[in-house]
């Protein structure tokens, strides 16, 4: 399978790229910002230069986790919100769909009000901001325009090693070993999703040829609390420096769902347990970062690991 990673540099991208190589297919990935090596620099909202690029390679399969995904910025800055997860992803799905490949497409949690969470893919989505908002937006145009050439991955809370450095772990692991406080939404109940495995899942998908909307989260609802400290006690790290305010006490530029999650009947039903639960995938995190394969290293102060 020939393909291409739009955000080979993020989480979800780098994770894509290892197993697509490992699967024995051939890949390539972009950045828009963060170079990497054997990374293609690419700018999505170059949409002329983004589409020449893509005819010239004739993927097969684009994956599509890139956008804007800081929520309180989107909410401050819904045009770019809007361009950078609807309008460029769009852009290439098109161009993808007229070559004869398909399109997957990354989306959250965030398209639904997170008022009586976990919603699974038959709940009806409410976005309760502008990143959730344009992301539903893209979801439905995607699968408009491409029909069967487009695949839809709802994921959330998305953690585990990364070229960056930048998820929600790391920021505990970093600051517990800092020893500073480490302060989280005491109201906010989401599925925490291992990267490496939410990048399987949707290679897997492709390649059994599976298309439309599928939710491709952890198994747990657990809220940040719960989640921040099961980080902590699986890093052997003392969890008491974690404390927790309402959502609403935090200063949040944008809303969030509270009481969210997925739950994931479509991704059961073709790849049972294939997403772990936090216990599993936090071993599987210290497994590869004491072997050298996550990259970034948590417990390595930046710029010494």
């Amino acid at each position: 399978m020939k393909a291409i990673v739009i955000g080979g540099s993020g989480q979800i991208g780098g994770w894509l790229l290892r197993h697509l190589a490992d699967r024995g297919h051939d890949a390539v990935g972009t950045f828009a910002t963060v170079a990497y090596p054997g990374l293609y620099p690419l700018k999505a909202s170059d949409r002329e230069a983004a589409v020449a690029w893509v005819r010239q390679e004739r993927p097969q399969v684009v994956f599509y986790p890139a956008g804007f995904t800081w929520v309180d910025g989107c909410e401050h800055d819904p045009a770019t919100a809007r361009a950078s997860n609807l309008d460029e992803p769009l852009n290439l799905a098109r161009v993808t769909a007229d070559l004869g490949g398909r399109f997957v497409y990354f989306s959250t949690d965030y398209v639904f009000r997170g008022t009586n969470g976990p919603d699974s893919e038959e709940s009806p989505p409410d976005p309760p901001n502008v990143y959730g908002l344009a992301k539903l937006d893209a979801e439905r145009a995607i699968a408009r325009e491409l029909g069967d050439r487009a695949l839809i991955a709802r994921t959330s809370w998305v953690y585990g090693p990364e070229r960056q450095g930048k998820n929600f772990a790391y920021q505990v692991i970093r600051r517990l070993i800092a020893g500073e406080p480490v302060m989280v939404p005491s109201d906010q109940r989401s599925s925490p999703s291992y990267g490496p495995d939410v990048a399987l899942a949707v290679i897997r998908l492709i390649e059994d040829g599976h298309s439309g909307l599928f939710h491709v989260a952890g198994p747990e609802v657990l809220s940040r609390p719960d989640f921040a400290k099961a980080i902590a006690e699986g890093f052997g790290l003392d969890p008491s420096p974690i404390a927790s305010k309402p959502t609403a006490e935090l200063g949040q530029g944008a809303p969030r769902p509270l009481q969210g999650g997925l739950l994931t009947p479509r991704l059961n039903a073709v790849l049972p347990g294939l997403m772990r639960p936090v216990s599993l995938s936090i071993d599987d995190f210290l497994r590869r970062l004491n072997l050298g394969e996550a990259w970034s290293d948590p417990r390595v102060a930046p710029g010494l690991g």
